[in-house]
């Protein structure tokens, strides 16, 4: 069980195939690394763990399968590092779960599946996998394939490109450009500005407080949610669908500082703009 002495935070880099990764982050002075293969009685599991490589230099931890093991997991890697670590995951039919608040994050993804709980900046490239995130301090960037991504809370700006899956966000704080070819975007609230384009795809946004939506889907749903007490404009059109909009494209006055306008267009799904309490 290699421990290394780590008085602050560190850059953790893990590059597995194969692998189940736990990484919890508290305060502590020390970071502990135990691999062990999931079955004890495999000889592919015990070889994977055996290959599987720890380093650490000037606050620099390095996890490395050098063998792949199954895509159902050969090896588990335990993790126990100060808060405020980084960490870089570089994944092939593996997951890692982390416990604690880490900084910036990066994560390359094959596939697998990965829970964070709460991360400074997210980087990501994402081939296939599910992703979950409580919260976000930051600036996220994530791009890639077909994968599924839910993230309770986003403090900062989001830039986001992929190919199709899905994609949840609890409340965004600052702006969202999210871009897809075929992928569901469901937004409980947002307080900055959204530009969503999807191919296919329905967008979502369940309580907005101020900003600009500008939505586009050639074939979905639309359905915004206008905080009661601001006022808000509207410009909407489905070519063949069904508007329910309680906003006159004339606008609305409103109560409070907040200000919404909406731009949605839909060839093929209805559009429901509708009051909700602020």
């Amino acid at each position: 069980m290699p421990t290394f002495a780590t008085p602050g935070a560190i850059a953790a880099t893990v590059e597995v195939a194969g692998a189940q990764v736990q990484v919890t982050a508290s305060d502590r002075i020390d970071t502990v690394v135990l691999v062990e293969p999931i079955n004890k009685t495999s000889r592919k599991d015990v070889k994977v763990a055996e290959n599987t490589r720890v380093d650490f230099a000037d606050g620099r931890l390095s996890v490395r399968t050098k063998t792949a093991g199954d895509k159902k997991g050969s090896v588990a890697i335990t993790i126990d590092l100060p808060v405020g670590s980084s960490l870089a995951a570089y994944l092939a039919h593996s997951d890692v779960h982390a416990d604690g608040s880490l900084g910036e994050c990066e994560l390359h993804m094959a596939s697998g599946q990965v829970q964070l709980d709460g991360i400074e900046a997210l980087q990501a490239n994402i081939a296939s996998g599910d992703v979950a995130i409580s919260h976000i301090a930051g600036r996220t960037d994530i791009e890639g394939a077909a994968f599924t991504m839910r993230i309770g809370e986003v403090r900062g700006t989001v830039g986001f490109l992929n190919s199709g899956g899905q994609t949840w966000i609890g409340h965004a704080a600052a702006d969202l450009g999210l871009r897809s070819s075929s992928c569901d975007f469901d937004i409980d609230r947002a307080d900055g500005s959204v530009t969503a384009t999807t191919g296919s795809g329905a967008i979502r946004i369940g309580r907005m407080g101020d900003g600009r939506a500008k939505l586009t889907t050639g074939s979905g749903n639309i359905e915004v949610g206008v905080a009661d007490g601001v006022s808000a404009s509207t410009d909407v059109n489905s070519e063949r669908g069904a508007v329910h909009n309680v906003i006159s494209s004339s606008g609305e006055p409103g109560t409070s500082d907040g200000k919404v306008s909406v731009h949605a267009r839909t060839r093929h799904g209805d559009i429901t703009i509708q009051r909700v309490a602020g």
